[in-house]
């Protein structure tokens, strides 16, 4: 297995997400710079497009929905889901985005 190569730290999330133009999945890992989805059956997304994605945070977080751009950076198939790692573009609400960082990590810098 390769060795990593990302610098930023990366941390385990979950979040329903909504593919714009339909599909469905889950948010899975979460860095400053981008983001980790794992999508349901084979929605149309392939390395080097961006698609617009809705994070719907569970209800107990008191974060409201906002929407992300990704550029997708790579894809890979497994039995189940369509899995995607992609830089994140734009986000239409930061301050959601950064409140569901924040939650995830431990690190001081974020609080």
């Amino acid at each position: 297995m390769a060795a990593e190569q990302r610098k930023s730290s990366r941390n385990k999330t979950y979040a329903k997400v909504i593919l714009e133009g339909g599909g469905l999945g889950y948010l899975r890992d979460l860095s400053r710079e981008g983001c980790q989805i794992a999508f349901i059956g084979k929605p149309l997304v392939e390395r080097g497009k961006v698609v617009d994605v809705e994070i719907l945070p569970a209800e107990e977080m008191g974060i409201p929905r906002f929407s992300l751009s990704v550029q997708i950076m790579w894809t890979r198939d497994d039995p189940v889901y369509c899995i995607a790692g992609g830089l994140i573009n734009s986000v239409q609400e930061r301050e959601r985005l950064e409140q569901l960082f924040r939650y995830y990590t431990k690190d001081s810098r974020y609080q």
